[in-house]
């Protein structure tokens, strides 16, 4: 994740808990007997907002914290039921620290302290009101963040608005990538110990893809296939540096794949991009899915690479845009023939200049 997709996730987190809190006032507060709380006078609809405000901003702040804690640290490789109740228990401190606070500052009406009770918080009837609220908002919350993961940001709102029950044309920029001796390498391990294979290398994927604005748009065996709208993928050549880095991310684990698998993970692939139609397809299993030659052709282009023993091609359409060309070095491959297709294209084998110096 980069830096700007970390404030990103931040702001998005301290919006969403915020508005949760402030709508949850609103819900309690022509109940407030139910708070368990001494009503008194200075007690007012406007002073228990504000304090939700405040536990919204600093719970959303905790929050995008631990999460990103767990994104960026070994802990995210922990077995997922470890990882629930880490986070778990940090929600539920985080909680009750918060709530005690608010609490004090709401009851305390400015002429004698109040101390409030240890452990408060065990039999109250607004505590646990509190908490149920809180693991549905923290539903409504994960599955916003795992939609706009999958689908990529703002994609999920837009299918509840049902745009994309029409088929829409966009303009995309698509990357497939490909395990080079993938055969090999599965009659060597076997089906078991290949998968795990797979699963490492595309873990050392999602390491980069979020940091180039990449949406990982299916896996397909040892495939995977990227996506960018033309903007952010020729954004610093998203498209293109992606590939080297995912390239660079793999080397640095060279030594953890030869001793656990006696294979070192090596990708080609291909980038390509026009025109395509986005649609919401399927009834039982909803999925949005691009149609086009596009599609086709970024996959017939990837086919290229070991005919022009080449790791990363680039057609055309994508090399004549990309900014930042002085960084590679490029082999141009005109009238190339694309299988099942009539037509030929300009082709562009692309290695980093680095990469060639050593």
């Amino acid at each position: 994740m980069s830096r700007m997709k970390y404030l990103s996730y931040i702001f998005e987190s301290l919006l969403f808990w915020t508005l949760a809190f402030v709508f949850y006032i609103f819900i309690k507060f022509y109940g407030i007997d139910n708070l368990e709380l001494e009503v008194n006078n200075h007690i007012t609809f406007k002073n228990l907002l504000l304090h939700a405000i405040y536990i919204g901003v600093f719970l959303g702040i905790f929050f995008a914290l631990i999460e990103i804690s767990f994104q960026k640290t070994v802990l995210n490789r922990l077995v997922l039921w470890l990882q629930l109740l880490i986070k778990s228990s940090s929600y539920f401190v985080i909680l009750v620290a918060l709530l005690t606070v608010a609490r004090i500052l709401i009851l305390n009406d400015g002429n004698e302290p109040f101390s409030s009770e240890r452990w408060w918080w065990f039999q109250n009837k607004f505590f646990r009101t509190f908490i149920v609220y809180f693991l549905f908002a923290l539903i409504v919350f994960l599955m916003i963040q795992m939609a706009n993961e999958k689908f990529g940001k703002g994609i999920f709102m837009k299918m509840l608005l049902g745009i994309y029950k029409k088929p829409l044309q966009v303009e995309r920029i698509f990357m497939f990538l490909d395990l080079k001796s993938s055969t090999t390498i599965a009659e060597n391990l076997g089906n078991y110990k290949y998968s795990q294979f797979i699963q490492d290398a595309f873990i050392e994927l999602n390491e980069v893809v979020s940091k180039h604005s990449a949406t990982i748009y299916q896996y397909v065996g040892d495939e995977a296939v990227l996506v960018w709208t033309f903007k952010s993928g020729l954004l610093y050549d998203n498209c293109i540096k992606v590939f080297f880095k995912f390239i660079e991310q793999l080397s640095g684990k060279k030594d953890y794949f030869q001793e656990k698998y006696g294979f070192h993970p090596e990708f080609k692939a291909s980038v390509h991009g026009g025109k395509v139609i986005f649609a919401e397809i399927g009834t039982i299993k909803k999925e949005l899915a691009y149609h086009g030659d596009v599609i086709n052709t970024t996959a017939r282009i990837q086919s290229l690479c070991n005919q022009y023993q080449q790791q990363l091609l680039v057609s055309e359409t994508i090399w004549n845009v990309i900014n930042s060309k002085k960084q590679y070095d490029s082999q141009v491959y005109l009238d190339a023939y694309l299988k099942g297709k009539n037509e030929t294209l300009t082709l562009f084998g692309v290695q980093k200049i680095g990469d060639l110096v050593s």
